[in-house]
């Protein structure tokens, strides 16, 4: 069926503003710079440790929980990200175990059930610890007291129960000190570490300084080319410095990141 006259003139023009509106990039209502889209939230959990130091039971009763003594360990929580895949390691009361997890819109999820040791304790221990296990997998909502600089956590379980975790003092940084905030680019660049040649990142304290290059490492970031951040670190002096890099940093916290869109 031939189409009316004035469709057929209209049609290329028709085509060609289709076309346009595939390929412009998008702009943001609010009168950001549609070159920087912010991503999903950052897991301000990794490199954190906690102790568990209250477990609630539906209707307030609380149940006995094991604290640091010359006899016993409090069961125990760790965030790495190793190799980028997000893992919880800790103490479940009488063995170790690890299991991925998700942390996303302030909700923590572990996803699996957890691995652990064999080891044999007092029935005390394996019974805490058999139900603690099943709590990981039983988590509904999670809270923290501060968004950037948690110090306490606690975990809503399906059953009812609540528990309540106290950060420890950062280890690597011996307490809560020598933090500092930096910016990093999107790109890295070849350089010389002292060990060989290498890409290095881009860093700066303020958004109006020049980059400069960091040769040293960033322990426990999870780089993605393309992210431009803005992250907490502790500074490190290293144990073994090379001459271009004789302290590094360890990732505190990812307080921003935003995709930069190239034109």
């Amino acid at each position: 069926m031939r189409l009316p006259l004035f469709l057929r003139r209209l049609a290329p023009g028709l085509l060609c503003a289709g076309l346009v509106a595939c390929s412009s990039p998008p702009t943001a209502a609010d009168g950001q710079d549609p070159r920087f889209q912010p991503t999903s939230a950052s897991d301000i959990l990794v490199q954190t440790n906690w102790d568990l130091v209250r477990w609630v039971l539906p209707g307030g009763a609380l149940r006995p929980v094991p604290h640091p003594s010359a006899s016993q360990r409090a069961i125990s929580v760790t965030f790495i990200h190793d190799q980028g895949s997000p893992r919880m390691l800790g103490f479940s009361g009488c063995n170790s175990f690890n299991t991925p997890y998700t942390f996303a819109n302030g909700i923590l999820i572990v996803r699996g059930n957890p691995v652990s040791t064999e080891i044999a304790c007092a029935p005390q221990a394996m019974a805490i610890e058999r139900e603690f296990l099943a709590a990981l997998t039983g988590i509904t909502a999670s809270s923290l007291d501060y968004a950037n600089n948690p110090q306490r956590m606690a975990w809503k379980l399906s059953t009812g129960d609540t528990l309540e975790f106290t950060r420890r003092p950062d280890s690597l940084a011996g307490g809560q000190g020598g933090t500092k905030l930096i910016y990093v680019d999107a790109t890295r660049v070849p350089c010389d570490t002292g060990a060989g040649r290498s890409l290095c990142f881009l860093v700066r304290d303020d958004p109006y300084q020049p980059w400069q290059v960091w040769h040293g490492q960033i322990t426990g970031f999870n780089y993605q080319s393309g992210v431009r951040y803005r992250l907490r670190v502790v500074e490190i002096d290293d144990p073994n410095p090379v001459a271009a890099a004789p302290r590094y940093w360890v990732l505190d916290a990812v307080v921003e990141q935003q995709v930069v869109v190239t034109r």
